[in-house]
């Protein structure tokens, strides 16, 4: 007998736009519009750096960061959002952001919750509710509220409800930007609720003029507690290397423990030379 609980698990997002895209004859030049992968090079220095560590294939290595790539996010979170975090308590290293997104539901969602997600949406939000027995409710991100969800439109039931919100800022596809008054009003609604909400911020870098304010940023401001927050963000699409799959999570020292203890079962550590490199992009 096979289990049922993943019975109404869809096709992944690419292969059914694949099998989508692949019934039509392209009429021109085809335009690979598919997985987003970014078409610029990765900087120079990063191929030396790799070869330089490649010794590290050769050892385990450190399932929660190396120090010196730990390092590395917190000063960068520091230069870039004027944060100061505990390398030791408050960010852990992660393959790219999905692992990252999915495991830190199964360690901080409430079974039998609502999990609240924009639409549209990355399908690993709604297949990690899946996995925790937790409903997802999908929020419109229409023109009128500014391709965000309306915040004034949930109710106070539904929030009550709510174990995890996620959102993405910079937003993909739609590319809509969340202010600091759209985070502040958005942390007001968690701490009144008691709800987490998870930051997917992997494209924070990329923007034209004024960077984008985070969700970690928005909350030091306000005084909010530190566990309200986590934040995700990955060198896939600031620095041109999604096969290096390296990103991070920061949050307050509760969430980054629990996220911790399960990634040390169910977490594939990250490899010492990418860590290396890692650290130094």
């Amino acid at each position: 007998m096979m289990p049922t609980r993943f019975d109404a698990l869809p096709t992944a997002t690419w292969p059914r736009l694949r099998n989508l895209l692949d019934g039509h004859a392209a009429g021109g030049p085809v335009i690979n519009m598919t997985i987003g992968e970014p078409k610029h090079k990765f900087p120079d220095w990063v191929r030396p750096t790799l070869v330089e560590a490649m010794e590290g294939f050769n050892s385990y290595p450190d399932n929660n960061g190396t120090p010196e790539l730990r390092g590395a996010i917190t000063g960068f979170l520091q230069r870039r959002y004027a944060i100061d975090l505990d390398m030791d308590n408050q960010v852990m290293v992660l393959n790219g952001t999905r692992e990252g997104l999915f495991n830190a539901v199964v360690a901080l969602g409430q079974t039998g919750s609502k999990i609240l997600i924009p639409n549209p949406f990355y399908q690993v939000y709604t297949v990690a509710a899946m996995a925790i027995g937790a409903q997802s409710v999908y929020l419109q991100a229409r023109a009128e509220s500014g391709f965000l969800p309306d915040l004034d439109a949930l109710t106070p039931e539904e929030l009550n409800q709510t174990s995890v919100f996620f959102l993405c800022s910079p937003s993909n596809p739609q590319g809509a930007v969340a202010s600091e008054a759209y985070w502040s009003r958005l942390l007001t609604l968690a701490e009144t609720y008691d709800f987490k909400i998870f930051a997917d911020e992997c494209y924070s870098e990329i923007y034209r003029a004024a960077p984008p304010p985070g969700a970690l940023q928005v909350a030091a401001q306000m005084g909010a507690d530190p566990e309200r927050v986590v934040a995700f963000h990955s060198l896939s699409k600031r620095s041109n290397l999604p096969g290096l799959r390296s990103g991070f999570v920061a949050s307050g020292p509760k969430n980054i423990s629990r996220i911790k203890q399960l990634r040390a079962y169910a977490g594939c550590p990250v490899a010492g030379p990418i860590q290396h490199v890692s650290a130094k992009v």
